[in-house]
């Protein structure tokens, strides 16, 4: 029998354009909540969606972050903030482009802004739901922490990782 895939999409990685905050902020919210939900409870979960549910607030964030988008046929999929000291803050998937690529791509493209920027290292604070994908990417963890995020305990990884 032969059974017919479809055809593998190519990933587009760009940095954040206007208009699309409501895009960015529908996958931080599915990523929070489908995928972060494994690890965490829903207290937590929900705590961290209702931080960022200001659309407004989440516009001027994106406005200064500027994040690399992930995008596929023209819709974002994923996205990713680089400081311009090297830490990666929200790096987040939308939970139906997991394990597609996207997230992949999207390192590649933060790890190659980061070296034309001079720098040596990568660092970020991981949530136990992204630390597989960081590890495979090729970050040691540092420490283990269970700081109080949005009044909660919540287990996460100092992750870094050396490019130069």
């Amino acid at each position: 029998m032969n059974i017919e895939h479809p055809p593998k999409r190519s990933v587009e990685i760009r940095r954040h354009l206007p208009g699309e905050e409501k895009a960015l902020q529908e996958i931080y919210f599915g990523a929070t909540r489908r995928s972060n939900s494994r690890d965490y409870t829903s207290e937590q979960v929900e705590r961290w969606v209702a931080k960022h549910a200001d659309l407004a607030e989440w516009t001027s964030r994106l406005a200064g972050t500027k994040p690399f988008v992930a995008v596929i046929d023209g819709r974002p999929i994923a996205f990713g903030e680089l400081e311009l000291n090297g830490h990666i803050d929200f790096f987040y998937c939308h939970p139906d482009w997991e394990g597609r690529g996207a997230g992949s791509e999207l390192m590649r493209a933060i790890t190659a802004e980061a070296l034309k920027l001079g720098l040596k290292t990568l660092h970020a604070e991981v949530s136990v739901t992204a630390e597989p994908f960081f590890t495979k990417k090729g970050f040691d963890t540092l420490e283990v922490r269970i700081p109080i995020i949005c009044g909660a305990p919540a287990k996460q990884y100092i992750m870094r990782k050396d490019i130069g």
